[in-house]
């Protein structure tokens, strides 16, 4: 695609109706675009297509350095803990509030790691969660320190 032809192209999707995105949406991407995409975001990501095919699209080494970029920030915000012991950012000290049965509960992280709760001390965030709730949980996730837990 020649600059021309993209700048012909960018003017009319910056005219073009919702109906008609959605229709150019369609042929152009071979699905129907999502029922919750209001016609300007269409228009903006119909006309990133038009700068991608303008400049020869993204390369592999591009590609390679999002994926790096994306799993090094999703690491990072979730730390692996498969024990269920307190994540390392957690420190002695700390004290976690937790909405639970109506009630809210502390609970405090002591040195090595251990936890206390009602005056009892835990080797873990998981087993004060066993111990709050009577089933056993993910004990960081139950209390919103990695990510998919109520906060």
């Amino acid at each position: 695609m020649s600059s021309r032809e993209a700048s012909i192209r960018l003017q009319w999707l910056e005219e073009a109706n919702a109906a008609t995105l959605r229709q150019f949406w369609a042929e152009t991407r071979g699905s129907e675009p999502p029922r919750t995409l209001t016609a300007r975001l269409m228009r903006l990501a119909l006309a990133w297509d038009v700068q991608v095919a303008l400049s020869g699209g993204e390369t592999a080494g591009t590609r390679r350095a999002w994926n790096r970029a994306i799993r090094a920030r999703t690491y990072s915000r979730s730390p692996k803990n498969p024990n269920g012991a307190v994540p390392r950012m957690i420190g002695e000290g700390t004290r976690i509030l937790k909405d639970w049965g109506g009630t809210t509960h502390e609970v405090q992280i002591t040195e090595n790691g251990g936890v206390t709760w009602n005056g009892q001390s835990y080797s873990s965030l998981s087993a004060v969660a066993r111990g709050m709730t009577g089933t056993n949980r993910n004990g960081p996730r139950f209390f919103g320190l990695r990510e998919g837990g109520k906060r």
